[in-house]
């Protein structure tokens, strides 16, 4: 079968224009995995609304600004993109984190319940719900997500130190000192991870295992432990 020029004209034109775009959000995912923020913001800028997936590039977009605080502007983004889809349920979680910036840690509830009624294992939502849980002092919810949070990702190192948090407000040192400890082994230059688990050890009496903890942040560079151990280890 002989094709016409029109078409393979046709079919040249939109291979390029759909390269070019996929080239394009390739090229901004990799900037903003390297959490260049305002770098994302300025590269998403410069390309035209019409190219493929920019639903998912204005999340990127209203994200970085919400990093950089730029809460407005995040908001224009967030309605953008439901005006694009108005099914992103992901929209719901720029929203909650719009609304934990601001202190209102109920409102980001109620946010954040929507991304997970659709999606129950949304790690980066259950991580910040029990933020805004933990926030309210409803240690014990907070507790609940950070738990369902660490099924998803065993390796979320973050999750564990906060779960560390909250268990040592609620006064459970044992378990405060066992993530700690795991969010530790999972990023060995985990600066506040160090320093709460020789303070739980201190406040229960333990020096011994506090300046152990202290002096093992110091061989790893950790330079916040340096006066501690001045201070407290002799």
């Amino acid at each position: 079968m002989k094709l016409s020029l029109k078409y393979l004209l046709v079919m040249f034109v939109f291979i390029s224009v759909y390269g070019t775009s996929q080239t394009n959000a390739q090229k901004i995912k990799e900037t903003f995995s390297t959490k260049s923020y305002q770098l994302t913001i300025d590269e998403i800028n410069l390309i035209n609304s019409s190219e493929i997936h920019f639903d998912s590039l204005l999340y990127l977009k209203a994200y970085s600004q919400i990093k950089l605080n730029q809460l407005k502007e995040a908001s224009v983004s967030i309605s953008q993109l439901q005006q694009l889809n108005p099914n992103y349920d992901e929209a719901y979680f720029l929203k909650g984190l719009i609304c934990a910036k601001k202190e209102k840690y109920a409102d980001a509830i109620s946010n954040f319940n929507k991304v997970i009624d659709v999606n129950p294992n949304h790690e980066k939502t259950l991580y910040n719900r029990a933020l805004a849980k933990g926030l309210l002092e409803d240690y014990k919810n907070a507790i609940k997500d950070l738990d369902q949070c660490l099924v998803v990702n065993p390796n979320y190192a973050m999750a564990f130190y906060n779960r560390g948090y909250w268990h040592e407000i609620s006064e459970n040192y044992a378990s405060a000192i066992s993530d700690y400890k795991k969010a530790i082994t999972l990023d060995q230059h985990y600066t506040e991870a160090y320093i709460a688990l020789a303070y739980v050890y201190s406040q229960n009496g333990d020096n011994v295992n506090a300046c152990e903890t202290l002096n093992t942040a110091k061989t790893e560079g950790i330079e916040a432990a340096n006066d501690l151990i001045h201070n407290f280890c002799k």
